[in-house]
């Protein structure tokens, strides 16, 4: 099977960057390389896009770059419109710790959901039957 290459999978799930493309891009890409293990084996180039397209997307939800003093982490939990008052939801109390702020990004999510399905578990060999021998009568 022939994989899509990093760049062309970011662009692919994020078309926008194909007409506006970011100049961090290759940045971004190098540091998720960075926190990305092999574990992933033939998805390892989706893992690395999906991380890179988690932290754009939280960037455009917090409506700036990530040097953006109105950055804040969290789901928003409540608003007011008049004062304008607004509260997030505390990373710590979140159910899904290990994952970090993963969980707040629908990309997050599909990383997260790789990362499960790429769990390598210990494994016996087993024979046709079902057992290590094959019963010879």
């Amino acid at each position: 099977m022939s994989s899509l290459s990093i760049q062309a999978i970011i662009e692919l799930r994020m078309p926008e960057l194909v007409t506006s493309p970011d100049p961090r891009l290759a940045d971004f890409i190098k540091l998720s390389k960075g926190m990305t293990g092999q574990e992933f084996g033939d998805c390892y180039n989706q893992a690395v896009a999906l991380r890179v397209l988690h932290w754009l997307e939280k960037e455009k939800q917090s409506g700036g770059t990530s040097s953006s003093s109105s950055v804040h982490h969290g789901k928003v939990t409540s608003e007011k419109e008049g004062q304008l008052a607004i509260t997030y939801q505390k990373g710590s109390s979140t159910t899904n710790d290990k994952y970090g702020d993963l969980s707040t990004t629908q990309y997050g999510n599909e990383l997260i959901e790789l990362m499960k399905g790429c769990l390598l578990l210990p494994r016996t060999r087993i024979g046709t039957s079902g057992y290590p021998f094959q019963p010879t009568l």
